[in-house]
Formats: structure tokens, C-alpha cells, sequence
């Protein structure tokens, strides 16, 4: 119950802004049994960012732990993710400002936050890569970042309630963009290839005859 209170005024009032007064109100307890849970400030930020990176990690682990072609379960973690802006509104609120909080006491709490979204990502965009022979698994990670930036991006599209079909299609542009790089940047790296073999060939041809 404590933890929900506190959820409600660091939503509405900021992680810098909310106190442990506030919460003893909101709560209707008095204020040292704020402290009895949370003794400092600094508890009482990590225990409200902590259930915030809870519930988004849990949101990402269940998606991308499921069986299914790739694609459809990125778009599946984004509808999710967007969807929290509704049906989770105070951990939404939360997450969007501590995405932007480059405090030195709750930013090393994002990075690690965010580094377990995009390893779930990134599982899901190399399985992607096996299932197509792809040979751009280095890059997984790299892909994974940008879906996951994205995602504010997007919150930030629910917000500012643009129709839903509008985000649909950004979902969908983001995830085929995503997927036919993926296809050019294969093709490419082939070409290479083939031209590196060809002088390759060329080279040992050249000096066999010489």
C-alpha cells in the first residue's frame, strides 16, 4: 500500500520533488512509518524505480520469451509498452522521467535497467537473424537499442493521444525498416564478399602464371 502511495506522488510530483510527508498523506499514516519502510530518500527512490524497472522487465522477459516469428513479438513488446500508458499510468510517468534523469544517485539504475531490455531485445533479433541466415548478429545489440529508444518515442505518441492507427503504422514502418536493413546490409555484406573471393582468385591466378 505504501509503495503504491509513494508510486502516485513521485508520478505526479517528480523524483526530485517527492517526500516522504507527501506520501504519509496520501497514504493517511503518519510520517515515521514512511521512515520505518523507507529510512533515507534514497531508499525510498530505489524501492519506487526498482518496481517500475520490475514491471517493464517482466513485461519484456514474457513477451520475448514466447515462441513466434520475431517480428510479431517486437510489435507485440511496443503495443505492450504503449498500452502502459493507459492501464499503468504511474509507472509510465516515472520511467519517461527517469529516462531523462541523468542524476548521478538514479541514472547507473536506468543504464541497468535499460541494458535488460535490450538483452531480451536483442535474444529475440538473433534468433530472428538464425531463423533467416542472416550473419548480422554482431549488430543484434545495435538494432535492439534502436527499438528500445524508439519506445519513448512512442510513449510519448499515446500521451499526446495520436489515433491508433497512426501509431500502428509507425509500429509497423519501424519493425519493416528494421527488417529489410537487416536484408540490404546481408546483401551488401554478400557483395563484399564476393568481390574480396573474386580478387582473391585473381591474385593467385596472377601469380601461378608469373
Amino acid at each position: 500500500m505504501l509503495l503504491q502511495c509513494a508510486m502516485r506522488v513521485f508520478a505526479r510530483r517528480g523524483l526530485g520533488a517527492a517526500r516522504h510527508a507527501e506520501i504519509a498523506r496520501a497514504a493517511r499514516v503518519s510520517v515515521p512509518t514512511v521512515f520505518y519502510y523507507f529510512p533515507t530518500r534514497k531508499a525510498l527512490v530505489s524501492a519506487v524505480l526498482e518496481e517500475v524497472a520490475r514491471f517493464f522487465t517482466e513485461m519484456a522477459e514474457t513477451v520475448h520469451g514466447k515462441g513466434g516469428p520475431a517480428p510479431e513479438l517486437i510489435l507485440e513488446h511496443l503495443r505492450a509498452f504503449a498500452e502502459a500508458v493507459d492501464t499503468r499510468p504511474e509507472h509510465t510517468r516515472i520511467l519517461l522521467e527517469w529516462s531523462t534523469a541523468l542524476r548521478n544517485e538514479v541514472w547507473p539504475l536506468f543504464l541497468r535497467f535499460q541494458e535488460q531490455i535490450i538483452a531480451a531485445l536483442a535474444r529475440t533479433i538473433r534468433r530472428w537473424r538464425l531463423e533467416t541466415a542472416s550473419g548480422r548478429d554482431s549488430e543484434a545489440e545495435d538494432d535492439a537499442r534502436m527499438i528500445a529508444a524508439t519506445g519513448y518515442v512512442l510513449v510519448q505518441m499515446k500521451v499526446a493521444k495520436l489515433p491508433n492507427a497512426r501509431i500502428e503504422r509507425f509500429l509497423h514502418t519501424l519493425v519493416h525498416d528494421t527488417r529489410h536493413s537487416t536484408w540490404r546490409s546481408d546483401r551488401q555484406s554478400g557483395k563484399r564478399k564476393v568481390r574480396t573471393n573474386e580478387r582473391k582468385q585473381a591474385a593467385q591466378e596472377s601469380f601461378a602464371t608469373s
